[in-house]
């Protein structure tokens, strides 16, 4: 994989107009931003509606050799905050970065990990992680994803960087972690996706990658999606993993 090359500088830049889906009040609600099309690097933020707090987070990029670097929840879980930069050789055409939280009414928490490499956000006593953030010191992440029994977050980054998990903690009726299987791909980039069952809400997305760097993680519809972007020194494609992750409430 090529070494990442980061630039220096961040800016925060303009945004549209949130887009809202419309929810009962005791469903989740998603929310979004994106930032204007430029090739600087890129800081968006998004406000969870009134009455709400953050329960889920995500972002995406456009464009070649790019990635999200933090997907970070405000610490009274009121908004969520996104950033991406250019990496190996960069691109000179334009591209945006995309913000997206899921929101609902609620007690919630947010408890957050620092490390080395990898760290681990834990939820206390019998409250479970409803969604996870992350952010590295400048590189790409590898992982951003719930643990499995749904008592914290994971979050890994390349190389021996600093990183901060963050995990959303909380209850919510029937909570239930779908996906987790590792699909192989042989592509520069790939997309996968896992889905809720039945009448599931979604409340947040998780994704990892092996050998690649994460680009997209976002809740969608019913489900979750998470992109990974992979190459060799030569910029040709090589062989690595992608593995996408949903929390699901009823």
């Amino acid at each position: 994989m090529n070494a990442k090359v980061m630039s220096t500088a961040l800016f925060v830049l303009s945004l549209t107009t949130p887009a809202v889906a419309n929810a009962a009040p005791d469903e989740v609600a998603q929310v979004s931003n994106t930032s204007a099309a430029s090739s600087a690097d890129k800081i968006v933020t998004v406000s969870c509606p009134s009455g709400t707090k953050v329960v889920g987070a995500g972002g995406s990029v456009t464009g070649e050799r790019t990635t999200i670097t933090r997907v970070r929840p405000s610490e009274d879980l009121s908004s969520v905050e996104v950033a991406a930069v250019e990496h190996g050789a960069g691109t000179v055409q334009p591209w945006t970065v995309k913000v997206r939280a899921n929101c609902a009414p609620g007690d919630f928490t947010l408890v957050s990990k620092g490390g080395t490499r990898n760290a681990e956000a834990s939820c206390s006593g019998t409250e479970k992680v409803l969604g996870v953030g992350g952010e590295t010191d400048g590189v790409h992440l590898t992982r951003m994803s719930p643990k499995s029994n749904l008592k914290g977050g994971v979050v890994e980054a390349s190389g021996n960087a600093g990183v901060t998990a963050y995990a959303i903690c909380g209850t919510r009726p029937g909570l239930v972690l779908r996906g987790g299987s590792p699909s192989v791909v042989m592509t520069k980039t790939a997309t996968k996706t896992v889905a809720c069952q039945g009448d599931e809400q979604v409340v947040s997305a998780g994704g990892a990658v092996a050998g690649a760097a994460i680009d997209d993680v976002l809740p969608v519809g019913s489900g979750a999606s998470v992109t990974g972007e992979a190459t060799d020194a030569q910029g040709q494609a090589i062989r690595w993993s992608i593995t996408p992750y949903v929390v699901c409430s009823q």
